[in-house]
């Protein structure tokens, strides 16, 4: 497992900022591969390659309408990043489907530029993954004893 320091993510708010930050990347640019977007690629594909599910959390979007209609498109690596330092962000490897509640919590955050996990996809993913799983942790933490109280409100006790 990296240090503490590698596993706390970032989120870069200006533009001068994600351009030191893109410089600092080293390896292979895996999000830059794949089709681009087009009429002959778009979401049903990224859809269908995911077999439906979630990215970071493995949810079966195909399983409800509901679950569907919530699901989005995921740019691994977020737009803000890539078109601050002009690189086009709708290829193939960048892409993902992604539920809105894991969307919402990896937002625009990254791993630190030194992390190893830049080195693939995969890794990338698993790292997002994780952090999105700490992110759900804090929440729960923090809203627990309110949800217990609404719980048992309803329950009459």
């Amino acid at each position: 497992m990296s240090d503490s320091n590698s596993s706390q993510f970032l989120r870069l708010k200006s533009d001068p900022i994600r351009k030191a930050f893109h410089a600092e990347l080293k390896g292979p640019a895996w999000w830059l591969g794949g089709n681009k977007r087009s009429s002959h690629f778009g979401w049903v594909d990224v859809f269908e390659r995911s077999d439906g599910k979630c990215v970071y959390c493995s949810r079966d979007l195909a399983a409800s309408t509901d679950a569907l209609a919530e699901s989005t498109e995921e740019h691994l690596v977020p737009r803000s990043l890539l078109e601050a330092n002009g690189v086009k962000c709708d290829n193939e490897h960048n892409m993902a489907v992604c539920c809105a509640g894991c969307n919402g919590l990896k937002a625009e955050y990254l791993p630190p530029a030194s992390h190893p996990c830049w080195k693939s996809r995969k890794a990338y993913i698993k790292e997002c993954s994780r952090f999105v799983a700490e992110c759900r942790l804090k929440n729960f933490q923090k809203y627990k004893s309110h949800v217990e109280n609404v719980l048992k409100k309803r329950a009459g006790q």
